[in-house]
């Protein structure tokens, strides 16, 4: 199975629900509300994703960047059924080619999540998180 790695514009709600429903991230997105959803892949200017040769969309990373300094990584996430294949670690891969040796990459990860971001070389880095009070 070849997988094709992109940037793209335009991912549907339904596409994210598809990828994000499959993975351990499922409850912490608001994946029943549309609008919701869709406003956040509205407000991204930076996706990458990875389609298998059907064109199935396996996995994604929604970013928000300006183009110059910094991309934020809101999320990586790849289907629970392709994981442990170094899609993620491609996607991530696609993303650094695509903004170029200039624009650092930062994300915040989940207690789980740490390990495979040491593994695949990148550096922990201080943070702080204002939580949200619509989860909705």
């Amino acid at each position: 199975m070849a997988i094709t790695y992109a940037q793209e514009t335009g991912l549907t709600a339904e596409d994210y629900v598809g990828v994000i429903g499959q993975t351990i991230m499922r409850d912490r997105r608001p994946l029943a509300n549309t609008a919701r959803i869709q406003a956040m892949l509205d407000g991204a200017n930076f996706v990458v994703t990875a389609r298998d040769d059907d064109g199935t969309l396996v996995g994604l990373a929604r970013c928000i960047t300006d183009h110059a300094w910094i991309c934020y990584c809101a999320e990586l996430a790849v289907r629970d059924s392709h994981q442990g294949q170094g899609i993620g670690r491609a996607i991530l891969d696609k993303a650094a080619e695509l903004l170029g040796p200039r624009i650092g990459l930062t994300l915040m990860a989940d207690e789980e999540a740490v390990g495979f971001y040491r593994n695949i070389g990148m550096e922990p880095a201080n943070g702080f998180w204002r939580p949200r009070s619509d989860r909705s």
